[in-house]
């Protein structure tokens, strides 16, 4: 199936999901658009972006994981380091090495759509080149060359991988509650 027919039958999966499943209220704490980022992230992640990726992966709740450590699920939209953007805090490089061409910064600031379908492709990338998870999701962090060439002594103290597992179990929960 083509790319673009997967991302439009993505799209109208998500409308069917959004008007079926968002309450009127926010649960669980979350905003609207953060709930909506969980949903939008759980249809991403369980679509093509995953496929050639070791089940054991979870690429749909680590997704959600690594969207909320990077934006607290798109609640930030531009990044302290005032070069990574939207709900993945993927920059402008990131962005064309996953997309193929140039995305503005105000799609990847304003467009969570997009920003999270490049977030996974990313993300599915960072695993694909590593030999492991835990390397997959630093690389998303710090980059494929910097996750390659840690030892395994920083791999296992790395700060943003201790808090994306802690998020990971925040993801079972949120995903939990989109099942119910």
């Amino acid at each position: 199936m083509s790319l673009s027919i997967r991302t439009s039958l993505t799209a109208a999966t998500l409308g069917i999901l959004l008007a079926a499943a968002l309450p009127a209220q926010a649960g669980g704490g979350l905003t609207r658009q953060q709930n909506w980022a969980v949903l939008y992230a759980s249809v991403v992640g369980t679509s093509y972006y995953a496929d050639p990726l070791p089940e054991e992966y979870d690429f749909e709740r680590t997704l959600t994981a690594v969207l909320a450590q990077e934006s607290s699920l798109c609640n930030h939209k531009r990044g302290l380091d005032k070069h990574s953007y939207g709900c993945g805090q993927i920059r402008r490089p990131t962005a064309l090495l996953v997309n193929g061409k140039p995305v503005p910064v105000s799609k990847l600031q304003h467009d969570d759509a997009l920003n999270i379908r490049l977030a996974a492709r990313y993300l599915s990338y960072c695993m694909q080149q590593m030999n492991s998870w835990e390397r997959g999701v630093i690389c998303y962090n710090k980059g494929p060359y910097r996750a390659r060439t840690m030892k395994d002594k920083e791999v296992r103290k790395d700060t943003y991988l201790s808090s994306v597992r802690r998020r990971m179990q925040e993801a079972e929960h949120l995903l939990a509650k989109l099942d119910s």
